[in-house]
Protein backbone atom coordinates (compact mmCIF):
# COMPACT_ATOMS: atom_id res chain seq x y z
CA UNK A 1 0.00 0.00 0.00
CA UNK A 2 1.12 3.63 -0.92
CA UNK A 3 1.61 6.38 1.28
CA UNK A 4 -1.18 8.14 -0.33
CA UNK A 5 -3.37 5.48 0.33
CA UNK A 6 -2.91 4.58 3.60
CA UNK A 7 -3.21 8.87 3.81
CA UNK A 8 -6.77 8.16 2.08
CA UNK A 9 -7.72 5.29 4.22
CA UNK A 10 -7.08 7.15 7.58
CA UNK A 11 -9.09 10.37 6.55
CA UNK A 12 -12.08 7.85 5.91
CA UNK A 13 -11.58 6.06 9.46
CA UNK A 14 -11.07 9.39 10.93
CA UNK A 15 -14.31 11.07 9.29
CA UNK A 16 -16.10 8.18 10.60
CA UNK A 17 -14.61 8.41 13.65
CA UNK A 18 -15.46 12.01 14.40
CA UNK A 19 -19.40 11.09 13.46
CA UNK A 20 -19.59 8.42 15.94
CA UNK A 21 -17.64 10.33 18.56
CA UNK A 22 -20.26 13.31 18.21
CA UNK A 23 -23.24 10.60 18.63
CA UNK A 24 -21.58 8.88 22.02
CA UNK A 25 -20.80 12.34 23.48
CA UNK A 26 -24.32 13.66 22.94
CA UNK A 27 -26.00 10.42 23.93
CA UNK A 28 -23.40 10.06 26.93
CA UNK A 29 -25.35 13.36 27.97
CA UNK A 30 -28.52 12.43 26.93
CA UNK A 31 -28.64 9.05 28.87
CA UNK A 32 -25.95 10.11 31.44
CA UNK A 33 -23.64 7.71 30.93
CA UNK A 34 -20.26 7.40 32.30
CA UNK A 35 -19.46 4.60 30.53
CA UNK A 36 -20.50 5.66 27.19
CA UNK A 37 -18.23 9.42 28.28
CA UNK A 38 -15.31 7.22 28.59
CA UNK A 39 -15.47 5.55 25.33
CA UNK A 40 -15.36 8.97 24.05
CA UNK A 41 -12.08 9.76 25.77
CA UNK A 42 -10.43 6.76 24.77
CA UNK A 43 -11.67 7.19 20.79
CA UNK A 44 -10.20 10.81 21.62
CA UNK A 45 -6.96 9.13 22.16
CA UNK A 46 -7.22 6.90 19.37
CA UNK A 47 -8.08 10.47 17.13
CA UNK A 48 -4.68 12.11 18.10
CA UNK A 49 -2.82 8.84 17.06
CA UNK A 50 -4.52 9.09 13.79
CA UNK A 51 -3.74 12.96 13.57
CA UNK A 52 -0.49 12.41 13.86
CA UNK A 53 0.16 9.73 11.94
CA UNK A 54 -1.46 11.18 8.96
CA UNK A 55 0.40 14.29 9.23
CA UNK A 56 3.66 12.48 9.44
CA UNK A 57 2.76 10.63 6.63
CA UNK A 58 1.51 14.03 4.40
CA UNK A 59 5.34 15.42 5.21
CA UNK A 60 7.06 12.22 4.07
CA UNK A 61 4.60 12.30 0.82
CA UNK A 62 5.08 15.88 0.23
CA UNK A 63 9.14 14.96 0.09
CA UNK A 64 7.99 13.17 -3.53
CA UNK A 65 5.60 15.72 -4.68
CA UNK A 66 6.22 18.48 -7.40
CA UNK A 67 3.67 20.45 -5.30
CA UNK A 68 4.14 19.78 -2.00
CA UNK A 69 1.80 22.50 -0.96
CA UNK A 70 -1.15 20.35 -2.12
CA UNK A 71 -0.79 18.07 0.89
CA UNK A 72 -1.86 21.24 3.15
CA UNK A 73 -5.38 20.10 2.52
CA UNK A 74 -4.72 16.46 3.90
CA UNK A 75 -3.67 18.12 6.86
CA UNK A 76 -5.92 20.62 7.21
CA UNK A 77 -8.57 17.48 7.28
CA UNK A 78 -6.87 15.51 9.50
CA UNK A 79 -6.63 18.74 11.78
CA UNK A 80 -10.12 19.67 11.39
CA UNK A 81 -11.66 16.00 12.82
CA UNK A 82 -9.08 16.30 15.73
CA UNK A 83 -11.08 19.86 16.31
CA UNK A 84 -14.58 17.67 16.10
CA UNK A 85 -13.20 14.95 18.24
CA UNK A 86 -11.73 17.49 20.97
CA UNK A 87 -15.59 18.88 20.56
CA UNK A 88 -16.99 15.64 21.65
CA UNK A 89 -14.80 14.86 24.65
CA UNK A 90 -15.80 18.50 25.95
CA UNK A 91 -19.37 17.02 25.44
CA UNK A 92 -18.79 13.82 27.07
CA UNK A 93 -16.84 15.54 29.73
CA UNK A 94 -19.82 17.48 30.88
CA UNK A 95 -20.98 13.74 32.26
CA UNK A 96 -18.09 12.71 33.80
CA UNK A 97 -17.75 15.89 35.87
CA UNK A 98 -20.78 15.21 37.32
CA UNK A 99 -22.24 18.42 36.13
CA UNK A 100 -25.92 18.45 36.87
CA UNK A 101 -28.44 18.14 33.50
CA UNK A 102 -30.37 21.11 33.07
CA UNK A 103 -34.18 20.49 33.28
CA UNK A 104 -34.50 20.00 29.20
CA UNK A 105 -31.78 17.65 29.14
CA UNK A 106 -33.05 15.83 32.13
CA UNK A 107 -36.93 15.58 30.62
CA UNK A 108 -35.51 14.45 27.53
CA UNK A 109 -33.89 11.86 29.62
CA UNK A 110 -37.28 10.52 30.93
CA UNK A 111 -39.25 9.98 27.57
CA UNK A 112 -36.60 8.12 26.20
CA UNK A 113 -37.10 4.07 26.43
CA UNK A 114 -33.93 3.58 24.95
CA UNK A 115 -30.78 3.27 27.05
CA UNK A 116 -27.02 3.74 25.73
CA UNK A 117 -24.26 0.94 26.29
CA UNK A 118 -21.40 -1.35 25.92
CA UNK A 119 -21.60 -5.13 26.53
CA UNK A 120 -18.76 -7.50 25.85
CA UNK A 121 -19.43 -10.79 24.44
CA UNK A 122 -18.63 -13.63 26.58
CA UNK A 123 -16.99 -16.70 25.77
CA UNK A 124 -20.48 -19.34 24.63
CA UNK A 125 -22.60 -16.29 23.62
CA UNK A 126 -24.94 -17.22 21.18
CA UNK A 127 -24.00 -13.81 19.39
CA UNK A 128 -19.98 -15.08 18.39
CA UNK A 129 -19.79 -16.10 14.62
CA UNK A 130 -23.35 -14.47 13.98
CA UNK A 131 -23.85 -11.63 11.46
CA UNK A 132 -25.63 -8.62 12.24
CA UNK A 133 -28.57 -10.02 9.70
CA UNK A 134 -28.54 -13.30 11.05
CA UNK A 135 -28.73 -11.89 14.68
CA UNK A 136 -31.95 -9.58 13.73
CA UNK A 137 -31.52 -7.64 16.87
CA UNK A 138 -33.70 -4.30 15.91
CA UNK A 139 -36.73 -6.26 15.81
CA UNK A 140 -35.83 -9.38 17.78
CA UNK A 141 -34.28 -7.39 21.21
CA UNK A 142 -35.01 -3.85 20.09
CA UNK A 143 -31.11 -3.29 19.78
CA UNK A 144 -28.98 -0.85 17.43
CA UNK A 145 -25.33 -1.38 16.96
CA UNK A 146 -23.49 1.27 16.80
CA UNK A 147 -20.23 0.33 16.47
CA UNK A 148 -18.39 -2.87 17.23
CA UNK A 149 -14.85 -2.73 19.06
CA UNK A 150 -12.75 -5.40 17.90
CA UNK A 151 -9.24 -5.01 19.99
CA UNK A 152 -7.84 -1.84 19.25
CA UNK A 153 -9.97 -1.37 16.01
CA UNK A 154 -13.31 -0.06 15.72
CA UNK A 155 -16.40 -1.27 12.82
CA UNK A 156 -18.20 2.19 12.98
CA UNK A 157 -22.19 1.68 11.90
CA UNK A 158 -21.52 -2.15 11.24
CA UNK A 159 -23.78 -3.52 8.36
CA UNK A 160 -25.94 -6.62 8.22
CA UNK A 161 -22.46 -8.34 7.12
CA UNK A 162 -20.76 -7.72 9.73
CA UNK A 163 -20.38 -10.20 12.45
CA UNK A 164 -19.79 -10.73 16.17
CA UNK A 165 -16.55 -12.07 17.58
CA UNK A 166 -15.64 -13.25 21.56
CA UNK A 167 -14.43 -10.82 23.15
CA UNK A 168 -15.78 -7.70 20.98
CA UNK A 169 -17.38 -5.07 22.50
CA UNK A 170 -20.79 -3.33 21.64
CA UNK A 171 -21.63 0.04 21.52
CA UNK A 172 -25.52 -0.29 21.20
CA UNK A 173 -28.77 1.49 21.45
CA UNK A 174 -31.31 -0.68 23.03
CA UNK A 175 -35.00 -0.48 24.77
CA UNK A 176 -33.67 -3.56 26.74
CA UNK A 177 -29.86 -3.84 27.21
CA UNK A 178 -30.21 -6.34 29.53
CA UNK A 179 -31.34 -8.16 26.80
CA UNK A 180 -28.50 -8.07 24.97
CA UNK A 181 -26.23 -8.59 27.73
CA UNK A 182 -27.56 -11.88 28.51
CA UNK A 183 -27.23 -12.72 24.44
CA UNK A 184 -23.11 -11.92 25.17
CA UNK A 185 -23.22 -14.32 27.97
CA UNK A 186 -23.04 -11.71 31.18
CA UNK A 187 -24.29 -12.53 33.95
CA UNK A 188 -27.89 -10.07 34.78
CA UNK A 189 -29.86 -9.11 37.81
CA UNK A 190 -33.18 -10.12 37.84
CA UNK A 191 -35.01 -7.18 39.44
Amino acid sequence: MTEEEDIREYLVEMKDLSALMVDLAFSSVMYNSDEIAEEVYLLEERMDDMTLTVKKLALREAKKEEEPERLLSVIDLADINERIADAAYSIADIVLRDIEPHPIIRAIMEETEEELGRVRVHPGSVLIGKTLQQLKLPSKTGTRILAIKRGNRYIYNPGKGDWIEEGDVLIAVSSDMDKLRKLAGEDVDEE
